[in-house]
């Protein structure tokens, strides 16, 4: 890398944010422009301080992998790959990674490992079924939780946004803007939640074969590399937590060891080349 460039995470972001910031308010740009631009601008930052938080801001460059990266990603997406808030902020990701690479302010190019879901084709008809989702009891639970929760901001958040508003200097007004993207982000995640619980089937992890993989199951796998053995549960993308070993079932593990049975082995693809595993044992 260069000398005198950035060496910590939030160093570099701060580079790129200055980096696509308009250069300046031309007066030939409409309203509407300028909007798109402003918005742009704020879903960058809103992403970035959210990577950073996860990461640590004052984590060095050079200790950024691939591994670290795709953990990252799939903390985002869990395999969801129709949630356009999910691709969008991988999308944001990757445009850092790609900066930061060309810049040289990374070792190795990581943006290939932010991989982005392709959105699936809407649905034709509106007659059309709900995708269905199976969802654990536990994830069943967490998610009316997290939606009465969601909820209660409603009424705070809107008694803020109109404290902030009673500022007549609104040019400037921090705590406004701030206040109603709160509330924006508080809308969409409800309205998603409702969507999942809508279409939400209760699996009873208690019943049917234990030998076959299925979500609910918790399943053991045996690196035939390296011989180190994993523990993961399969869910479904909305419970999907791989810090506490849950993976979605359109996750890169997940939809390679579905339907699959006690003993199977199967091909993995990551963005560190292919793995194979075997599926030593399956509960529940």
């Amino acid at each position: 890398m260069k000398s005198n460039t950035p060496t910590t995470l939030m160093e570099a972001m701060t580079a790129y944010r200055a980096s696509v910031k308009p250069k300046s308010k031309s007066k030939s740009k409409s309203t509407e422009q300028i909007e798109v631009e402003t918005e742009r601008i704020e879903t960058i930052t809103r992403e970035l301080h959210r990577f950073s938080r996860w990461c640590g801001p004052d984590r060095e460059l050079s200790s950024l992998s691939p591994a670290l990266i795709g953990e990252y990603t799939e903390r985002v997406s869990g395999g969801a790959g129709t949630d356009p808030q999910a691709v969008e902020r991988l999308q944001v990701l990757r445009g850092f990674l790609s900066y930061a690479w060309k810049k040289q302010m990374l070792p190795e190019k990581l943006a290939q490992s932010v991989i982005v879901p392709k959105r699936k084709a809407r649905q034709r008809a509106r007659g059309d079924a709900a995708e269905r989702v199976e969802l654990t009891q536990q994830g069943h639970a967490r998610l009316k939780k997290q939606l009465d929760d969601l909820k209660a901001e409603r009424g705070p958040l809107a008694a803020q946004i109109q404290r902030a508003a009673a500022d007549k200097d609104v040019r400037e007004n921090a705590p406004l803007e701030a206040a109603r993207e709160q509330l924006g982000l508080v809308e969409s995640r409800i309205r998603e939640i409702e969507a999942s619980l809508r279409a939400a089937v209760v699996v009873d992890s208690s019943s049917g074969s234990s030998s076959v993989v299925r979500i609910g199951s918790r399943v053991s796998v045996r690196d035939l590399g390296t011989g180190r053995e994993s523990v993961y549960t399969l869910v479904d993308r909305t419970e999907s937590n791989p810090l506490e070993g849950k993976i979605s079932d359109i996750s890169p593990i997940g939809k390679m060891i579905v339907r699959k049975s006690l003993g199977d082995k199967i091909e993995v693809e990551t963005p560190r080349g292919t793995t194979r595993y075997e599926i030593i044992e399956v509960s529940g």
